[in-house]
This record gives structure tokens, sequence and C-alpha cells, in this order.
């Protein structure tokens, strides 16, 4: 049978040029790699763009560059993306090979909105992350936002909601609270706590924020003269704790009466 095969010209000719093209696949793949491993390809700089503010660079230098391997055809962008999006500040990475030898990496930081709990922080996504506090700057001054696992972002939207509600009484929410029954509490920046409990099918939590704004002028004007405290959570009252107007007792408990 070999003999037959040796003796056919057509097929010999057929395996002659297979295997001259696998030769030449083989050379190619060599010639490749040889190229690839030049020493002008070596990767030699990497470039930060986008939002590096906050993005430690020394700390950069100490855990990423170290661990960029490979050269500007081998190096391996999602290994290298990764690393990036595992430091403080950084939310997401965008990691592009820059001819001959380099990198550029686009960085898009966490913007913070506010504390999440009492050692880390949420940002404008509603995503928590873990970041020094103490980078954030002294002309920042966050509220404080907790809740169960999670309800971050639900939470960051409560928090985002209440800011434009309470601005029209002059007040900011420095906490907001979800507890494990999912029911909402607020504290403001003078020092109010506001219970709104929870959602509710028919009484919502903005149609008690809606109340808050209705009942509150009134509130100060005609029932405390300090308020400490209000409960919203009565489908047809609000109950009020502070100082009362006019009496000699310093703190008391009223209810105002919805119409």
């Amino acid at each position: 049978m070999l003999s037959a095969i040796w003796n056919d010209d057509k097929l010999m000719s057929i395996i002659a040029g297979l295997f001259s093209a696998l030769a030449l696949v083989l050379l190619g793949y060599a010639c490749i790699q040889w190229l690839i491993q030049r020493p002008v390809f070596e990767l030699k700089r990497v470039e930060l763009v986008g939002d590096v503010d906050r993005v430690n660079l020394i700390g950069f230098k100490a855990n990423v560059l170290p661990k960029i391997e490979g050269t500007f055809f081998s190096a391996n962008l999602q290994k290298v993306r990764e690393q990036v999006e595992a430091q403080p500040w950084v939310r997401k990475a965008v990691v592009q090979r820059t001819w001959p030898s380099g990198l550029k990496i686009n960085i898009q930081g966490h913007t913070p909105l506010a504390l999440w709990g009492e050692t880390r922080l949420v940002n404008t996504f509603g995503e928590v992350f873990s970041a020094n506090l103490a980078e954030v700057g002294d002309d920042q001054k966050l509220s404080v936002l907790n809740g169960p696992a999670g309800s971050e972002l639900l939470v960051s939207k409560m928090y985002v909601s209440s800011i434009e509600k309470l601005k029209g009484l002059g007040m900011w929410p420095a906490r907001v609270e979800l507890s494990d029954r999912y029911a909402w509490s607020i504290q403001t920046d003078t020092g109010i706590t506001i219970e709104l409990g929870r959602e509710q099918e028919n009484f919502s939590i903005e149609q008690k924020m809606d109340r808050l704004l209705a009942v509150y002028p009134k509130i100060q004007s005609q029932v405390m003269a300090v308020v400490q405290g209000i409960d919203l959570r009565y489908p047809r009252g609000v109950a009020v704790k502070g100082e009362r107007l006019a009496v000699s007792k310093p703190t008391g408990v009223s209810s105002v009466k919805l119409n």
C-alpha cells in the first residue's frame, strides 16, 4: 500500500505541499515568538488617565506595576484591569496597549456619596467600597447611611431624595437608616429624628415626607419651640417630641391631627 502511495505523483505532490505549509506555519510562529520577545516590545511605560486624583501613586507602583507581566503583545490586559480595580478609590479601569511598549489605563474613580456605617463609603452608584476616610477631604462632610446587606442602592436613593425634600425646611439628612424590618428613620443636621416607618401600599414613604413638609412649619410655630423628634408612622396624625411653647415643663410629646 505504501509503495502505491510513494509511486503516486499526484498524491505525493499534495503531501509535499501539506508539509511545506506546516513548515511555513511553524517557521512563522517561531519568528513571531522571537519578535514579540524583543527588548523593543518590553513594557516600559504605564500611563494613568481619568480620575487619578485620589489614586495613591506610591501604592500603585508597589502593588500593581510589579505584577504587570509580559510584553506589548503578551501582557494580559484583563489581569492588569483586575489588579488596578482592586486598588482603593478605583471603581473601574479600561486598559489599552500603546505602541510599541506601553499601557494606557483609564480610571473611573469612586465618588463618595456618604459613609456606609462607620468605616466604609458608598459611592454615587450605591456601591459600598473601602478606602482611607482621611482621603475624603476636609471640605466634604459626609452623612452616614446604614441598612441591611443588599440595600445599599435603596438607601442611597432615599438619601438623595431626602436631601431634596428637607432642603425646603432648611435641614440636611445627617443620618439615614433602614432597619432589618425595612423601617426608615432620618436624623437631620439640626438634631431632629424623623421616624418614617415602613413603606405601605396606601401610605408611601414619599407621602410621609410630603406630609412632613406640610406640617413642620405649623409644628414649629404652634406646638413646639424646639423640635427633637417627629413620628410620621401614623396614617392620620403626627407625633412630635420637643420643648413645648409656653409651658413650664421643658419637654413633652404632642400630637398634630390631620384633616
